[in-house]
């Protein structure tokens, strides 16, 4: 099965640089031909079986209604980033989760909330607590695991492949279990 994977946020987070370490971190990941958004395919195999994700950079900057509900159709799962030296970027996580929720057609789906750009905690006057972003996806858990969604939360650097599979596999994980509760 192909899991259509979207990786949305606020402009200047650093979706793309995190979407193209999925090509030098997912063995066999490639970039595929698609009209103006960026698509990169892997497989990752969770529990002996195969999955195919196909992972899309949506753009940051505002997009009309009707090529919202083109890009979220039929999506089953996102990676949210934020900013960490942004507080702003955190904020708008949920605008969104929300656009996913009412874009996706499939209504709620897993997410994992990324917090981006670690390796400039030292040096960034302003960052966002970890236990915000915890705190949050607590909340988030709350209201959507009576629908089998799960959700997580994971600090990054873009910069680096650390962490990337562990990431898409929770997703992936959160993915499987979501669509075994929808069939049921």
């Amino acid at each position: 099965m192909t899991y259509k994977v979207l990786v949305l946020g606020d402009y200047g987070t650093g979706k793309t640089t995190l979407f193209n370490q999925f090509l030098n971190a997912a063995p066999g990941a490639e970039k595929k031909p698609s009209i103006k958004l960026e698509l990169i395919e892997f497989t990752r195999v969770i529990e002996g079986k195969e999955y195919v994700i196909s992972l899309y950079d949506i753009p940051g900057k505002e997009l009309a209604s009707d090529k919202r509900s083109k890009l979220y159709n039929n999506c089953l799962g996102a990676l949210v980033l934020f900013d960490i030296s942004r507080p702003d970027t955190f904020r708008h996580a949920l605008f969104w989760i929300e656009e996913l929720i009412n874009y996706s057609g499939t209504g709620k789906v897993p997410i994992v909330l990324v917090g981006n750009k670690t390796d400039i905690r030292e040096s960034s006057q302003r960052t966002l607590n970890p236990i915000d972003a915890k705190e949050f996806i607590f909340r988030l858990n709350r209201t959507s695991l009576k629908d089998g969604v799960d959700n997580h939360f994971f600090e990054v650097s873009a910069k680096s492949t650390k962490l990337l599979l562990s990431v898409i596999d929770q997703l992936l994980k959160s993915m499987i279990k979501h669509e075994e509760t929808r069939k049921k």
